[in-house]
C-alpha cells in the first residue's frame, strides 16, 4: 500500500474513483509539499491527485523496470482516464492500484495478414496494483470496474507494452491466451477482430470499393441522362415499349416521368445481373 502525508479519505467517496486531465492542477500553478498552507487551509485536491498519480506512476514503472514511468500527472492526455482504488484495510485510507487508459488510432495486422487502420482503438496504457494486495482479486476488482465505466469487452482491448504479469492476468480471468502479432508495441487478442468496432478496410479493399464506386456512378449518371430524355420526350415512346417487351424489362414496367419507380427497376442487383 502506498501511503501519503495527507489524508486522501475526502478524495475516495468509493473505493475507485476515476481521474481525468480537466481534475488536475493547472501546470503553470505549482502545488505546495505539505499538505496545509501557512494559513492552516488544505491544498487544492487536484494537486493531490496529480502528486498520487505521479508517485504510483514511478512505482509502476519500477514494478514493470520501465527508465520513465508511463503514468504522471503531466502527461496524462485530455482524452484518457485513471482510476485510482484504494482501501483503508490498515485502518485508514492507503492507495493500492492504478489503471490507466484511452483511446489509439492503430494500424495493425489482422488474423489474415492485411494491414488495417482502427480508430479510437481501447487501449490498456498502464496498470499497477500494489504488491501488498496482489493475488486477492483486486487488480480483478479495479479492471472490470474500468470495463464497466468505459463500455469495453476484454477481447477488444489492445494492451502497450504488455508485462509477463500482465499476460498472465488477461490468461486467468478472461481466457485470453492466443495473440495476434504486431509490428507496434501494442498486443491483440484473438477475437479483437470478430464483429468489427470500427468501419475501417484493408487498403485493397477500398481501392476495390473506389473503383466499384466509381463505376457505379458513371453508369447512374448515364441512366439519369436517359431518363431525363425519356421524360421530356426526346425518346420514341414505340421504341421504349419494344424494348421492354424484348429487352431486360417486362411489360409491367412502364417510363414514369417524375417517379423513381422505373430506375429502381433499373438499378435494383437483379436486373444488371440480367443484363450481364
Amino acid at each position: 500500500m502506498v501511503e501519503f502525508a495527507f489524508d486522501i479519505k475526502h478524495l475516495f467517496p468509493q473505493s475507485i474513483i476515476r481521474v481525468q486531465a480537466h481534475s488536475l492542477s493547472p501546470k503553470v500553478a505549482p502545488c505546495r509539499p505539505y499538505p496545509h498552507t501557512n494559513r492552516g487551509q488544505p491544498t487544492r485536491s487536484s494537486c493531490r491527485l496529480s502528486e498520487i498519480l505521479n508517485v504510483m506512476g514511478k512505482l509502476s514503472a519500477d514494478a514493470q523496470g520501465l527508465r520513465h514511468a508511463v503514468t504522471s500527472a503531466d502527461k496524462l492526455a485530455p482524452d484518457q482516464v485513471v482510476y485510482l482504488m484504494a482501501d483503508k484495510a490498515a485502518g485508514h485510507w492507503e492507495i493500492t492500484g492504478l489503471l490507466k487508459v484511452g483511446t489509439k488510432d492503430l494500424f495493425v495486422f489482422d488474423q489474415g495478414g492485411c494491414y488495417r487502420r482502427f480508430n479510437q482503438t481501447p487501449a490498456i496504457l498502464d496498470f499497477y496494483v500494489h504488491e501488498s494486495r496482489q493475488r486477492c482479486g483486486q487488480g480483478k476488482l479495479l479492471f472490470e470496474w474500468m470495463l464497466e465505466k468505459q463500455g469495453w469487452s476484454p477481447q477488444k482491448c489492445s494492451v502497450d507494452r504488455p508485462s509477463n504479469k500482465m499476460l498472465a492476468f488477461m490468461a486467468k480471468h478472461y481466457d485470453l491466451v492466443r495473440t495476434i502479432p504486431q509490428g507496434n508495441n501494442f498486443v491483440l487478442y484473438e477475437g479483437f477482430f470478430d464483429d468489427p468496432i470500427t468501419t475501417s478496410k484493408s487498403a485493397s479493399g477500398l481501392q476495390a470499393t473506389g473503383s466499384i464506386r466509381n463505376q457505379s456512378q458513371g453508369h447512374y449518371k448515364r441512366q439519369e441522362h436517359e431518363q431525363a430524355q425519356v421524360g421530356h420526350g426526346h425518346a420514341n415512346r414505340n421504341t421504349v415499349q419494344n424494348d421492354a417487351n424484348s429487352g431486360p424489362f417486362r411489360k409491367d414496367q412502364k417510363a414514369v416521368s417524375g417517379t423513381s419507380l422505373y430506375r429502381r427497376r433499373w438499378n435494383s442487383p437483379l436486373t444488371l445481373a440480367s443484363m450481364q
